[in-house]
């Protein structure tokens, strides 16, 4: 043991001053992987909140939307649902995430629905929009706006739907309430009046254009093709002016009545109608005219009666 401790020879000074400058070497390299470790782990964990603040901005923005929202499967179930979507169809988010897009899709309009999914998910369009309707909870029906687009993987994959619903209701009310309305304000301005069983009149009052003349037509000749109506009476009196355009109308529409068998009589015209109607050249072969009103009703009566020509 001795002869080991005598042949022991320590280490050159230059041996030592490699040994430290390899261990410096490592222990700046263990370092610098220790930052680049702790950079790494803050740059996911500022990722990570971002992710999360972005998630949290997205559901409150899908949350707090005024319009319908909502993520629906590739089958039509759906995924999630924003409180906007749920109150337009009376709904809680729970329950509609137990159903499908097809159960409270109106009949008539779910084969063109279920077409255009088809085709969004074979590729042959990228989205789509669609005027349709829901049925309410209640069974009312909701008139929709419908706009779809198919969200796709890395690898173009379908995943699932994103869908925006804008409830266009109130819309459509308010549209055929404007339809009826001016429905209502053409019979005004077209009114026919039935005098007798035999016997109708159709008082004009204010400006007539080309488009009211073709209304008075289609009224006039409404009204008496049942073949009960033997004479019609149209009345100008009220009329503040009529064109060339206008008082050809008027004869065409008098014409028109005779093909039906009927009888007209113009009534009220004024010296600058009468005058309209010499210099288009009308022809009178197809009415008769009288002063007044009251005069055309008495003709009429006689007409009816057979007693006058």
């Amino acid at each position: 043991m001795s002869t080991n401790i005598l042949s022991y020879s320590a280490p050159s000074y230059v041996e030592l001053e490699r040994r430290n400058t390899e261990l410096l070497a490592e222990n700046q390299a263990l370092r610098a992987q220790v930052e680049e470790a702790r950079l790494l782990i803050e740059e996911h964990a500022l990722a990570d909140r971002e992710r999360h603040l972005n998630a949290e901005r997205f559901q409150q923005m899908f949350d707090c939307a005024p319009i319908g929202l909502t993520t629906v499967s590739l089958e039509g179930r759906f995924i999630s649902v924003n409180r906007a979507l749920a109150e337009m169809l009376g709904y809680t988010s729970e329950e509609l995430l137990a159903l499908r897009f097809q159960d409270i899709t109106h009949a008539d309009d779910l084969e063109t629905d279920i077409e255009l999914v088809g085709k969004t998910i074979r590729g042959e369009i990228p989205r789509y929009k669609l005027k349709k309707r829901y049925i309410h909870r209640d069974g009312s029906i909701i008139h929709v706006l419908l706009h779809v687009a198919l969200v796709r993987d890395e690898d173009g994959a379908p995943v699932h739907f994103i869908s925006q619903i804008l409830d266009m209701t109130e819309q459509k009310r308010a549209f055929e309430a404007l339809q009826t309305s001016e429905e209502r304000l053409r019979q005004l301005s077209t009114p026919l009046v039935p005098i007798r069983d035999d016997v109708v009149a159709m008082p004009l009052i204010g400006a007539i254009d080309a488009n009211r003349a073709d209304r008075v037509l289609e009224v006039l000749l409404a009204g008496i093709s049942g073949g009960r109506v033997r004479v019609a009476i149209l009345d100008v009196t009220g009329v503040v002016d009529l064109d060339e355009q206008v008082a050809a109308a008027l004869v065409r529409t008098a014409h028109a009545v005779r093909l039906l068998g009927a009888q007209m009589i113009l009534s009220g015209i004024r010296s600058e109608v009468a005058r309209t109607l010499v210099d288009i050249g009308a022809d009178f072969s197809g009415f008769v005219t009288c002063a007044n009103l009251q005069a055309a009703i008495t003709h009429a009566f006689r007409l009816s009666r057979g007693r006058a020509a």
